[in-house]
């Protein structure tokens, strides 16, 4: 099931914003609001065929694991992919497996699962995190193996480097995704930038439906990219 839409400022199809496991009325809410739902690989996860009313997507499970100092799960992952498939749910993209903090190494980490064990696995998305650039990427035709770069690392990195990123995506007619963009602000500035997609689980967690029905509302300007190109120029004037 293809799932689309409406941009409320203007016409065109509005970037999705995808948020955490939600059931009963916080389903209802992500329904209603027009927002999808970022599966997250993980061994408790209880598969829901209500899910196939509203766009979903995967996370593959390594930055939670990261955190909590565990390997990653690559069982749980490839499972979590199984189930879904099997209650029917269409991913719009599974990102692929990341070493978090990584740099080029999780690259390379990433197009060996592209080319090896999720060959065949549709619609894939390229994790990218500090120490990337689109060089790098570039040199592996990403292309050919993915259909969604997915914006991660640390926030400072992620805000410089977004728009790069966009447009690289675009130009390889790829899709773009920045993850963690959970306040108003944020989702100001990726739709500013042209991103496809983002995601924040804090919008089910905290029911911030507030958020969603102000940016809905709201314009294309954007304080949090101003501020953080100004940030970006002083750290460049500085040295750093």
């Amino acid at each position: 099931m293809a799932f689309e839409r409406s941009d409320a400022q203007g016409g065109g199809i509005a970037m999705m914003i995808y948020t955490g496991n939600a059931d009963g009325e916080s389903l209802d809410m992500v329904e209603s609001l027009g927002l999808g739902i970022m599966v997250a690989s993980s061994a408790t996860w209880e598969p829901r065929k209500s899910y196939k009313r509203v766009p979903c997507a995967m996370d593959n499970g390594a930055f939670q694991c990261w955190r909590r100092g565990f390997p990653f799960m690559e069982d749980v992952f490839l499972k979590t992919i199984d189930i879904a498939y099997n209650v029917g749910l269409s991913m719009e993209f599974i990102t692929c497996p990341d070493i978090v903090a990584g740099g080029k190494r999780s690259l390379d980490f990433s197009m060996e699962w592209a080319t090896g064990r999720l060959k065949t696995t549709p619609r894939l998305a390229l994790v990218v995190q500090d120490g990337m650039t689109t060089g790098h990427v570039s040199n592996m035709s990403p292309e050919l193996h993915f259909s969604h770069i997915f914006i991660g690392g640390s926030v400072e990195w992620k805000w410089k480097t977004a728009q790069e990123w966009i447009d690289y995506a675009h130009g390889k007619e790829m899709k773009c995704h920045i993850g963690q963009c959970g306040t108003l602000d944020r989702l100001r500035a990726a739709r500013r930038m042209g991103a496809d997609s983002v995601d924040s689980t804090s919008i089910v967690r905290n029911q911030s439906w507030h958020i969603i029905d102000e940016y809905n509302g709201c314009g294309q300007s954007d304080l949090f990219l101003e501020s953080t190109n100004k940030e970006t120029q002083n750290e460049y004037t500085t040295g750093h």
